[in-house]
């Protein structure tokens, strides 16, 4: 059943689409296929053939009546050969509502626990560093903390300062068939739009953002993160590109969790993590060829005295033809402390990586600001 679906879709999607009232189509693609060698603390070693977060990406977006236009999204992925979601996990299945100055978004979608990108082969890559991570998770997926059941309204100020309210609905291992919202926040960016990238200050991005998770603990008490980023254009130059990202989080928690020796309590107690990029672009005839970066992430617990985590991780990509990449990425990972007992003291991974971006538009009608692989993690660009 599942491949009639496909079949019907990619059919669908091939024929010509003629006629003014006919929505633009477009299909997105995303494969990332990588080698991955890790050597874990007890010099345990293992070799993985892995193509996760690989994906199909199918939108339809449609003028209406008045100012507004409507999106409807598709989406599923190859999840983590380790998780429990099966063979696909779709991750995007959504309806939008937008003018210029206001978008609507009901659906399933990703979530509001990160305002940044980064620069690495997978965005998951530094979860524990970069993600408001969902506390109703057992830890074994990592799409429990990207993706959800979300309502958001987003307001954009002079093309730059979005404001945006959310609501969702996490995935609970203790309720799966309760749909309720168990999150809502909001958040405040300022962006320099794209299309501006050569004709910038030095900063990009600037952000805050508040998140509640509505917990099962006595009288209701919320799990508030409280999140910040900014992204500064070191040299803005078009062909040799230098750009700084950091975030942090800094998680409330609980003050009653004094001890990190079960996932749960690793999520709810208080704790503060920063991860950042510095990357560089080198462009040729205005396309990019290769770019490369380094990250480095700290977090630390509250009421727990040595235990920390850090992560290092130094990655290069190189184009070689049109939206395909070569990849090279080391990643080194340190727990100290109740961290170490919990997750493993260390580990060592190197991957060798092959990634490919398609995007397709049939009956091309509207802008890019929204364009349906700007859903997912990008590479080089």
């Amino acid at each position: 059943m599942k491949n009639h679906i496909i079949l019907i879709l990619i059919l669908f999607v091939t024929t010509s689409v003629k006629g003014q009232v006919s929505p633009e189509i477009e299909l997105g693609a995303k494969g990332v296929m990588s080698g991955n060698f890790e050597i874990k603390d007890n010099n345990s070693t293992s070799a993985v053939s892995d193509f996760s977060d690989s994906q199909i990406l199918l939108g339809f977006r449609q003028k209406l009546y008045n100012n507004w236009r409507a999106q409807m999204v598709f989406g599923m992925q190859f999840p983590d050969a380790d998780s429990d979601l099966g063979q696909v996990f779709y991750n995007h299945v959504f309806l939008k509502l937008e003018n210029q100055k206001n978008i609507v978004k009901v659906g399933r979608s990703t979530t509001q626990t990160i305002i940044n990108e980064f620069s690495t082969l997978r965005d998951d890559d530094a979860m524990q560093f970069n993600y408001s991570l969902n506390p109703f998770s057992n830890g074994v997926n990592t799409q429990d903390n990207q993706y959800g059941n979300v309502i958001e309204y987003t307001h954009i100020f002079k093309q730059r300062v979005w404001l945006t309210f959310h609501g969702e609905n996490f995935a609970d291992l203790s309720a799966p068939d309760n749909f309720e919202l168990n999150s809502f926040g909001g958040s405040l960016i300022y962006i320099i739009p794209e299309s501006q990238i050569w004709n910038r200050n030095i900063i990009q991005r600037v952000g805050l953002s508040y998140n509640n998770y509505i917990t099962n603990r006595p009288g209701g008490e919320l799990l508030k993160n409280i999140l910040g980023t900014i992204t500064l254009n070191l040299k803005p130059d078009p062909v040799h590109f230098i750009d700084l990202k950091v975030q942090g989080i800094y998680n409330v928690g609980f003050t009653s969790i004094d001890s990190i020796n079960s996932y749960s309590n690793y999520v709810n107690i208080g704790s503060f993590s920063t991860f950042g990029t510095i990357r560089y672009v080198y462009r040729k005839y205005e396309r990019p060829m290769i770019q490369t970066s380094l990250g480095f992430g700290y977090k630390t617990f509250n009421n727990v005295t040595e235990s920390e985590q850090i992560i290092g991780i130094a990655n290069v990509f190189y184009r070689i033809g049109e939206n395909f990449d070569l990849g090279f990425q080391y990643r080194y990972l340190k727990n100290n402390g109740q961290s170490g007992v919990l997750f493993g003291q260390q580990e060592h991974r190197v991957q060798i990586a092959m990634v490919y971006t398609i995007n397709q538009i049939f009956n091309n009608q509207f802008d890019t600001r929204n364009s349906i692989l700007n859903l997912e993690h990008s590479y080089l660009k």
